[in-house]
């Protein structure tokens, strides 16, 4: 069954915005400080300003397809197997589109993993709409009533 309009809750347009962009904004910057770690034990080059907008630029469409997404698929509010699922078949597209976004930026080398920086924030970013804890919780208690009458 499909989550109803009532039954999902969803941050205002603008407030949506805001969460989606600070998200990304952290995420780059753990990501920076991920690769500045690498940079001091000596095992990888110092970013440099256009790879440091790439990485910026990936995670900010990564949370937008994080969001689209999450606009059609809301995050269950039970945890199991139905986030699981719906793990699964965001992460694949997000794989599958972060791999033609590498091999469109970067070509045949690979300096960095965009492909799992795209998924990574479309993970991260598919959180912000979620399904009721009451409508789930009263789905259920029906369909358990309906099992006994």
């Amino acid at each position: 069954m499909l989550p109803t309009a009532d039954s999902v809750s969803r941050p205002d347009t603008r407030t949506l915005a805001l969460l989606a962009v600070r998200r990304a904004f952290g995420v780059a910057i753990v990501l920076y400080a991920f690769y500045l770690g690498l940079f001091m034990l000596g095992q990888y080059p110092f970013l440099r300003p256009t790879a440091v907008l790439t990485i910026l630029g990936v995670v900010l469409l990564g949370t937008v397809f994080g969001v689209g997404f999450s606009t059609m698929s809301p995050l269950p509010a039970g945890r199991g197997l139905p986030r699981v699922i719906r793990t699964v078949l965001l992460s694949i597209p997000a794989l599958g589109i972060g791999a033609i976004i590498q091999v469109l930026l970067e070509g045949a080398r690979a300096d960095m993993a965009i492909f799992a920086i795209f998924a990574l924030a479309a993970w991260l970013g598919s959180t912000f709409i979620r399904e009721d804890d009451t409508a789930a919780a009263n789905e259920e208690e029906s369909s358990v009533a309906g099992l006994f009458t």
